[in-house]
């Protein structure tokens, strides 16, 4: 039997061990390629668009021969008026989306020897940007599989039980809570979403699946309608999990 592919070395492509070994320098270079990929990692200005600049070596900043506005590889993003080290921002990426199962603002604190709200904000700005990531027109062939898992907006019930509200009525939510819309080539892309609703999935799919696929869902209503453009093979999870490869739960 062949292995999994992340279970093979080809998957482990960033690690925190390379992070701190190429140090300060490299991070901040890698972060320069990241900000400015169209010229190699060469500062262009954000104000006017020139891109012939003088380097501030003392304070990693640069200034405009055009307009002579001040910048640094942060400014406008994120990461602006940031106090940690390149390697440190660095490695919380890294710590991110290597997790396989998600990681709690207690252990990034840890791992990167910080305060707890220091992590807390870091991991919500790395969220936020990867919530709010524009999907540039991709369109998924093939069988694509989607489904929805809902996060967030969580009601601590009452001690006592009499006291207790029914959180699935629409007056007893906090209005905080979101789906995350996941849309997968069988063995190929992801297309993650993030909406109010699950039935935004249908909107979503008519945008960035081929007429030309096959899909595969399970058996909320919302999804009959993806019946007018594909063929679709819907699977009930109150019986199975999985219908011979066929899968939707992808969150």
């Amino acid at each position: 039997m062949a292995q999994h592919f992340l279970l093979s070395a080809a998957s482990r492509t960033l690690s925190l061990r390379s992070i701190y070994k190429a140090g300060e320098d490299a991070a901040y270079e890698t972060f320069c390629q990241m900000r400015w990929p169209e010229t190699d990692g060469e500062a262009v200005c954000p104000c006017c668009g020139f891109d012939e600049v003088y380097k501030i070596t003392t304070r990693r900043k640069f200034k405009c021969k055009a307009c002579h506005h001040q910048f640094s590889v942060t400014s406008g993003t994120i990461f602006a008026s940031r106090k940690m080290d390149f390697v440190d921002l660095l490695a919380a990426i890294c710590i991110i989306v290597n997790a396989s199962k998600g990681v709690s603002m207690v252990q990034l604190s840890r791992d990167l020897d910080c305060q707890y709200k220091t992590a807390f904000v870091l991991a919500h700005k790395l969220r936020e940007a990867m919530a709010q990531e524009v999907h540039t027109g991709e369109v998924l062939e093939g069988h694509v599989e989607i489904d929805g898992a809902f996060f967030g907006g969580h009601i601590r019930p009452e001690n006592a039980k009499a006291d207790r509200k029914d959180r699935r009525l629409k007056q007893h939510q906090t209005g905080k809570r979101r789906v995350v819309i996941a849309m997968r080539e069988r063995e190929g892309r992801t297309l993650p979403f993030v909406g109010h609703s699950e039935t935004e999935g249908v909107a979503l799919a008519n945008e960035n699946v081929s007429r030309l696929s096959t899909m595969s869902a399970d058996e909320a209503s919302h999804w009959d309608e993806l019946h007018m453009g594909w063929h679709v093979d819907r699977v009930n999870h109150s019986e199975i999990y999985s219908d011979h490869g066929k899968h939707t739960r992808l969150c």
